[in-house]
């Protein structure tokens, strides 16, 4: 577990640790449907007050699209795809279709090729839907250090070549990625003033080139109190946010606390 602990930042310690016991708890069970990993998963996040990966919106769906989290723990970090790999395929067979896709548009094929090829996997072009949890795969290889932060922005610009009808996909999960790393730096004090915060938000606008449509603070805040527990004094100092949320955020918030 040290190993694995080591590859990414100390801020994401305990959700490494959470997703380790569950897939351990899930082996030692033999047999376990997609379903059950995602209510084990929901219920281990729930004891440990720990948050799903995610942006402002809390979709129903959000602990199956969570499962990346164990798919990348176990594959590149426990060799569970090698070890057991009828367990693996059986409960992660939506991710392993998803990097076969992400393999292809990755690769040195033409854009004509990879978009023949994708569109096989998914039986068309991909949906927004699974757009969005293929490159959530990517995002968390980097996040828990498994990735270069290159390969997620270098996938950013292969699926809007091949795919341009999957171009406002793709910048929607920019502008959650950049909210989410600045979001991470205040977390781990790397961001402690606003100026800090704008400097930063505009150098990673020219690595991902969103143009206009990058997070405001409020969607930073979200993630930072909502997945790294972020103190509101701390966010106040940092981030420009006179009116905390809204009925809009109240309502999502009651729907998380009923959810979780």
């Amino acid at each position: 577990m040290n190993q694995i602990l080591e590859k990414g930042k100390k801020v994401y310690r305990k959700k490494v640790s959470v997703a380790i016991d569950v897939l351990s708890e899930a082996l030692e069970r033999g047999e376990i449907s997609r379903e059950e990993m995602a209510e084990l998963l929901r219920k281990k996040y729930r004891e440990n007050k720990i948050s799903p990966f995610r942006g402002i919106a809390l979709p129903s769906d959000i602990y199956d699209k969570e499962l990346a989290t164990l798919y990348v723990i176990g594959k590149y970090g426990m060799g569970v795809m090698y070890d057991y790999p009828e367990f693996f395929e059986s409960v992660f067979s939506k991710e392993m279709e998803y990097e076969r896709a992400i393999e292809v548009l990755s690769s040195d094929a033409s854009d004509e090729e990879k978009r023949k090829i994708v569109s096989g996997i998914f039986g068309g072009i991909p949906s927004s839907n699974d757009v969005a949890r293929m490159l959530r795969i990517a995002f968390t290889k980097v996040i828990f250090g498994f990735a270069e932060e290159k390969e997620l922005l270098d996938l950013f610009s292969a699926i809007k070549r091949a795919l341009p009808e999957c171009e406002k996909d793709v910048s929607n999960f920019a502008r959650f990625y950049i909210g989410f790393k600045i979001a991470e730096k205040i977390t781990i004090g790397e961001i402690k003033s606003r100026v800090e915060k704008e400097a930063t938000k505009q150098a990673m606008n020219l690595s991902v080139n969103l143009g206009m449509n990058m997070p405001d603070d409020k969607y930073i805040y979200v993630i930072a109190r909502k997945v790294f527990k972020v103190p509101e004094e701390i966010l106040e100092r940092v981030l420009s946010v006179k009116e905390r949320g809204g009925k809009g955020e109240e309502r999502n918030e009651a729907h998380e606390e009923d959810s979780e």
